[in-house]
């Protein structure tokens, strides 16, 4: 059981706290510091309440969140979220604002910021996990000589990796965090949880409220009122496209760079992941699949490793590991041969399913994968239409979709392909102005 320490110097309120959660966490409550000190490698969490902090004034509440590798949550009254708020700027996970019936949402709470805390605590470790996965490349390149390495026989793609292997080896680049909130509202809806739980977590992100609420008031879902709540947001989009846009920008922060070189190739990237997600959706609804894993998550996902790729010579550039100019070609040949495995790396230390480990992988090369499942054909199916419609890195690409092993495979005809364009399409126009 998940223990929690709460720091309070009202013992009264802290009597009502430890009754609320006391079936989910073990509770200790204190108001001394040498006993925080004492009791706080025996925790799990620690929840600090704003008369503690009062008492002992914000240096000391500094202090803590210097000292202290556990999450913190602020327990605020009212009249002093400002006081909380820059608790968190200082280091505390999270806050909860003491009003109203505000006990029946705590233990969300306390689930929520220790799942967050987890996630952190898990993304210092990406990187070693990542150089596991990668262990093949090296010896790859440790073989260069006498290997052929598809894409680029002279094995200039070589150069670029190995600075990419040698820097992630060295912990020197950040890597994506997994999107913690939508996988929570999965499990979630999984469970079968009412419409309030699901709403208060999606409250713990500004962005993702105000853009709900956005496009539940647009032309695609407007109703004859304008929805100006998260509640009333996801009562008009319902749980299954609440969380596809969940998904969609919870990605969208992912895919940044302080490299404008590279910025323009992060973006069209986006717009190919996307494009892809909707695709993906929309050819699963054209041939009623019912499909184990999400279509449309695996069509957002099936290129990260190439993010993750983009992202790292992006980095290596910013700190002078390479030069300024790279070879356009060159890197290219990099990353279309090495995404799929960088992506496969990043989603299982990101604890997805094999199969969509393997839409990762083998979405480009179908004939490399030891079985194909009915998203992977999707998904394989949803890379090429979108990037014969332009949605892709180099452009409106000249693709026989219609020949391809995926359509032939899922019997989709032209007919279909032009509906499912068509439909991308509408989107992709009506959601710009969302996620562009």
């Amino acid at each position: 059981m998940k223990s929690v320490l709460l720091v309070t110097n009202d013992f009264a309120e802290a009597r009502e706290i430890m009754k609320t959660i006391g079936q989910e966490y073990s509770v200790t409550a204190t108001k001394s510091p040498n006993e925080l000190v004492d009791n706080v490698s025996k925790s799990s969490l620690l929840a600090v309440d704003h008369s503690f902090t009062e008492h002992h004034g914000k240096d000391y509440l500094a202090g803590i969140l210097r000292n202290v590798n556990r999450p913190v949550l602020i327990l605020s009254s009212p009249d002093a979220v400002r006081d909380a708020i820059e608790a968190v700027a200082l280091g505390a996970s999270s806050y909860v604002v003491k009003a109203g019936d505000y006990h029946q949402v705590l233990n969300l709470s306390i689930k929520v910021t220790l799942e967050k805390f987890k996630e952190q605590e898990e993304t210092k470790q990406n990187i070693v996990a990542l150089k596991e996965q990668v262990q093949d490349l090296e010896a790859r390149l440790g073989n260069a000589g006498n290997e052929d390495v598809r894409g680029a026989p002279d094995g200039t793609n070589v150069k670029i990796l190995d600075q990419i292997i040698f820097i992630f080896k060295r912990g020197e680049i950040n890597l994506p965090s997994p999107p913690q909130i939508s996988l929570k509202f999965k499990e979630m809806v999984t469970k079968g949880v009412n419409l309030q739980e699901i709403a208060y977590l999606l409250k713990q992100d500004a962005a993702i409220s105000s853009k709900l609420i956005s496009i539940s008031n647009s032309a695609f879902y407007r109703g004859v009122a304008e929805n100006k709540t998260l509640e009333q947001a996801v009562g008009r989009l319902g749980l299954t496209t609440t969380k596809r846009y969940v998904d969609v920008i919870t990605n969208r922060s992912l895919y940044f760079t302080k490299n404008k070189r590279l910025s323009e190739v992060i973006g069209k990237l986006w717009e190919h992941s996307l494009s892809c997600a909707y695709a993906a959706q929309i050819i699963s609804e054209v041939l009623k699949l019912d499909l184990p894993e999400d279509a449309f998550t695996m069509g957002l996902l099936h290129d990260i490793g190439k993010l993750v790729l983009f992202q790292a010579v992006g980095e290596l550039q910013m700190k002078k590991k390479i030069g300024k100019e790279i070879d356009s070609e060159e890197l290219f040949n990099t990353v279309d041969t090495n995404h799929g495995r960088f992506g496969a790396a990043l989603l299982k230390q990101w604890k997805f399913s094999k199969e969509s480990v393997d839409i990762v992988t083998y979405h480009d090369h179908l004939e490399e994968a030891d079985s194909i499942s009915k998203e992977l054909l999707v998904v394989h199916l949803a890379n090429l239409l979108v990037k014969s419609m332009g949605y892709n890195l180099a452009g409106k690409t000249e693709i026989d979709v219609e020949g391809a092993e995926s359509a032939r495979l899922l019997k989709l005809d032209a007919a279909m392909i032009a509906e499912v364009k068509k439909r991308v399409k509408v989107h992709m126009d009506e959601m710009k102005g969302y996620f562009g």
